[in-house]
């Protein structure tokens, strides 16, 4: 008679528990909810702009982070890592108990955020004085498409940016009682983006304008590629 035992034949397989330390932890939270926030919001404008055939909305900085190999838009990848971050941010929250840590955490956010507001500030005072610059060239030079491609772009990202510093400002002082509502707009923020970018790469693909109708393939002659090996 077989033997029998209460014992799995096949030992199960035992994950790694990664346990953070509470000042990583409380950092760790922190950069991911900024990071939820920033990119949800650029996400929410690109998108938009996606909608549009004139207007484009670049998101700042990520993209050349994720390559230019990538075989997905950047914009997906932004969006989905925005949730994913917007998520963990929301879901470790309550386990942040170093409040020193966490202020600091915030108070390194507000000075890099602060940062991009002046790269931006500086960005916008260049298109401009490049616009002033060409106003004698008339028509051959498209003022239009520089305000509209360069500055209003570069304008929201960095309203984006100054409201990350005054976020991470107002809890690096102490106003740790509004940590709980930014966690959950990061979140909220990032879903909405996601919802946006998902409806607009599909209206990219199956839109009637849509350059990627590969239906158009089955009406292709292809006795004229036949014809280039005879």
């Amino acid at each position: 008679m077989a033997e029998t035992s209460n014992q799995p034949v096949v030992e199960p397989v035992k994950m790694p528990t990664i346990k953070l330390e509470r000042k990583s932890l409380s950092a760790v939270n922190a950069w991911a909810i900024a990071l939820s926030l920033f990119l949800g919001y650029s996400a929410i404008f690109s998108a938009i702009a996606g909608f549009t055939k004139k207007w484009a909305f670049s998101i700042p900085f990520f993209g050349r982070f994720m390559g230019s190999n990538a075989a997905v838009p950047t914009l997906l990848l932004t969006v989905l890592f925005a949730v994913a971050f917007g998520i963990f941010g929301l879901v470790t929250i309550g386990k942040v108990t170093d409040a020193e840590a966490m202020k600091k955490s915030w108070s390194n956010i507000s000075k890099l955020f602060l940062g991009f507001v002046i790269v931006y500030a500086i960005d916008m005072i260049g298109i401009a004085l490049y616009s002033l610059m060409s106003l004698g060239r008339g028509k051959s030079f498209d003022q239009g498409e520089l305000w509209l491609n360069s500055f209003l772009p570069t304008l929201i990202s960095a309203i984006g940016a100054c409201a990350m510093w005054f976020i991470g400002k107002q809890i690096a002082a102490g106003k740790t009682s509004i940590l709980r509502i930014v966690s959950i707009a990061a979140a909220g923020i990032a879903i909405i983006a996601f919802i946006l970018v998902f409806v607009q790469l599909l209206v990219k693909f199956y839109g009637k304008s849509s350059k990627y109708d590969y239906d158009d393939y089955d009406d292709y002659d292809y006795s004229k590629v036949l014809d280039l090996f005879k």
